[in-house]
């Protein structure tokens, strides 16, 4: 696994589970059969400038750093306002179509920000397939995103 698709997913489980020390990523990781070393998971969290925070349960857990958590609200914003075109919706499936180029960034943003309302995000240049975890959900998104419209 390349290092930044390593280190995407590892944003990803700070998003999704509280991770206490660097052993649970390497956990996490092997159930997922993508092998690292304690050592790699080190360099990555210097790299993403990870920091400890408290813990709602007690004792502490890794974050991503504050700031880079607004700039993604503050990009995602901008994106959308320079780059939706529309919104479509069937079910629990979102289909965006955006301005060419745009469909990658837009996909890695949304799954960052709304990684408990969406299930996965599926793109090309210039489209978005989002798979929402409920229909209630993906209408929520859908009004959401079409706030941008």
């Amino acid at each position: 696994m390349r290092k930044k698709d390593r280190q995407q997913l590892l944003s990803q489980l700070l998003n999704e589970r509280a991770i206490r020390k660097q052993e649970d990523f390497v956990e996490i990781l092997a159930q997922e059969d993508i092998f690292v070393t304690q050592a790699t998971i080190s360099r990555d969290i210097k790299e993403m400038k990870l920091v400890k925070v408290p813990s709602p349960e007690g004792g502490y857990q890794y974050s991503l750093p504050q700031e880079s958590q607004d700039n993604t609200a503050e990009k995602l914003h901008r994106l959308l306002n320079d780059g939706l075109i529309s919104v479509d919706i069937q079910e629990k499936l979102l289909y965006l179509r955006t301005l060419p180029g745009s469909a990658i960034a837009l996909g890695k943003l949304l799954q960052s920000q709304f990684s408990e309302e969406l299930f996965a995000a599926i793109n090309d240049d210039d489209g978005l397939l989002l798979i929402a975890r409920s229909e209630a959900q993906a209408q929520e998104l859908q009004e959401f995103l079409i706030g941008y419209l």
